[in-house]
């Protein structure tokens, strides 16, 4: 008899520029900007935009800055926010990696934790 086992699911991962651009998601949609007015006012597509966000291209510093600047916000403000969430990723297991690996399925993991803790306000 053969007998079949589950693939393990994987270790739930996020890396750190989609997490740094997910919590500016957060506060532009909080804003109520869409993505296309963010990419006008930083001077980029709105497909390079979505870019950041998603964490396929790392924010630079000018960025943040601009992004920050039509939020009405902060640098400071929007990195305590991702640390503060940092935090409760690790708290929930999710570990915190410098770039995308080669498994999505980790990194949506992550990524969906994280849009259910934006989502409660916790």
């Amino acid at each position: 008899m053969r007998v079949q086992s589950t693939p393990a699911a994987p270790h739930p991962e996020m890396p750190y520029p989609a997490l740094v651009g997910q919590v500016i998601k957060y506060f532009r949609t909080n804003a109520g900007i869409d993505q296309g007015t963010m990419a006008a006012y930083l001077e980029l597509s709105q497909s390079a935009y979505s870019r950041i966000e998603s964490g396929d291209t790392v924010v630079n510093v000018w960025q943040l800055r601009k992004c920050c600047e039509a939020l009405g916000s902060s640098p400071s403000q929007v990195l305590s926010e991702v640390q503060f969430r940092e935090e409760q990723l690790q708290a929930q297991g999710v570990e915190i990696v410098p770039e995308k690996r080669t498994n999505p399925g980790a990194a949506l993991i992550g990524i969906a934790i994280l849009a259910a803790l934006l989502a409660s306000g916790g």
